[in-house]
């Protein structure tokens, strides 16, 4: 079986090629299954094999013919090249070209690794460019995939020295690649779970489940009583195994996330890139004092568009007070939130939040702006001043009667949204232009 080309021993310029198993990882999953109902059918078959085990036995020969051929194609015909200028990405079959990466416009480079790829030892490379989208290198051996992540993640912050100063440094890598990696939090499988089957979500899952077993009792139907239990279990799987074994670690400015069972990913995180978090609490985990904290990241876009991004965006999937302060520290080390005073809403509020009027809180710190909303479900939204794009100042009809007026603050779109509700007007636009002038201050101190 052909081999993978070696890097150039030149440190300048590296040339990788996809691995030849790549078709195979690719095509691996409708293999397994496949291979599942054959078994299936073969134990459970007492006489002859029937025509339809043949003919998904010729189809999965079929499919793993092609995707062995996809994957020598793609071997032969795809170079991934990372020179001092640009990353490159040439494929040259039919049609020949090539795909071209600022390392200035890099906002992280990533490895995942789906349940396939890792039984067979490859991994892919995402480069993530922002709202550009990415580019993703699929598939190295996983030892490759780490060193050309490496590579790239000196190769971008060389750049972005060279771009800011206007000169070459002797090494823009210094301090990182040699600085050891510490822990920064290790959710445990106990508070994954715990967390995940006390969540709102859950109490939905379950609400969905006895509708369907219901519907199965009366119209005597197992097929619904089986699509209840797919769906529900399905919804369990991508909030645990996705998250399984979730680890943050922390090598010189850099924090590193990977979590996943089956399937595993290793995700970058630059903390300046973070421009809000959010700490949310169902009502159930307040019992059990868990935490779920997600961001919004520069060059992310919004993480709802897709399963995975918003996987992303998660960065503790349950934690206690303790860890969620930790990962704070992690981003912002400066903030303090128990040097925030919170406010509330002026008492005539209660005619427009007559039961949450309590839950809603809010307060300016040194460095952040922090907001608290939610009765079944408590979100407290933080954002720096210096992350602040922008703000706004609302007021509705019945909030000009009441003589009050909420602010919301604008940054990168993303889970995480900071809005002030129902203060006093004269309170509103006092914070709405202090907060516009800390903000400013906020910005030039950074620059």
């Amino acid at each position: 079986m052909p081999t993978e080309a070696a890097p150039e021993e030149t440190p300048s310029k590296i040339i990788e090629r996809p691995s030849p198993l790549t078709g195979l990882a690719r095509s691996g999953l409708a293999l397994a299954a496949a291979a599942v109902f054959l078994g299936r059918e073969f134990l459970e078959s007492d006489g002859p094999v029937t025509a339809t085990p043949m003919l998904l036995g010729g189809i999965a020969a079929v499919i793993a013919l092609f995707g062995g051929i996809s994957g020598i194609i793609t071997w032969k015909t795809t170079t991934f090249v990372a020179d001092e200028a640009e990353f490159r990405v040439e494929r040259n079959f039919i049609n020949r070209s090539s795909t071209r990466v600022d390392y200035t416009k890099v906002q992280s480079v990533d490895i995942g690794q789906p349940f396939i790829a890792r039984l067979l030892g490859l991994a892919k490379v995402h480069i993530d460019v922002g709202g550009a989208g990415g580019v993703d290198l699929a598939y190295l051996r996983k030892a490759r995939a780490e060193t050309l992540r490496e590579d790239l993640i000196a190769r971008m912050r060389h750049a972005r020295s060279d771009h800011r100063d206007g000169a070459e440094e002797p090494d823009a890598t210094t301090g990182q690649e040699d600085a050891d990696e510490s822990v920064v939090v290790k959710v445990p499988a106990r508070n994954l779970l715990l967390g995940t089957l006390v969540s709102g979500g859950a109490t939905f899952s379950l609400i969905i489940a006895v509708t369907f077993v219901v519907l199965s009792v009366f119209a005597d139907t197992p097929v619904t009583l089986v699509a209840g239990v797919i769906a529900v279990g399905g919804w369990l799987w991508s909030q645990t195994g996705r998250n399984w074994g979730f680890t943050m670690t922390r090598r010189g400015e850099s924090l590193r996330i990977t979590r996943g069972l089956l399937s595993t990913t290793a995700q970058g995180l630059r903390p300046e890139r973070i421009q809000a978090v959010a700490v949310r609490q169902d009502l159930l985990q307040r019992l059990t004092g868990l935490y779920q904290v997600t961001v919004t990241v520069l060059g992310y876009g919004d993480p709802t568009s897709g399963d995975d991004a918003s996987t992303n965006a998660v960065v503790l999937p349950y934690g206690t007070w303790e860890e969620v302060l930790t990962v704070l520290r992690a981003f912002w080390s400066d903030v303090d939130l128990a040097d925030i005073e919170p406010n509330g809403q002026p008492e005539r509020a209660r005619w427009l939040t007559p039961v949450t009027f309590h839950t809603h809180t809010w307060g300016i710190g040194r460095d952040v702006m922090v907001a608290q909303h939610g009765l079944f479900t408590q979100v407290r939204s933080i954002v720096p001043h210096r992350r602040m794009q922008s703000a706004s100042i609302e007021q509705g009809p019945l909030q000009r009667r009441l003589r009050l007026a909420g602010i919301l603050v604008h940054t990168t779109d993303g889970p995480v949204t900071l809005q002030l509700k129902h203060l006093d007007e004269g309170v509103a636009r006092m914070v709405f232009l202090d907060q516009l002038e800390r903000a400013r201050l906020a910005r030039l101190a950074v620059e």
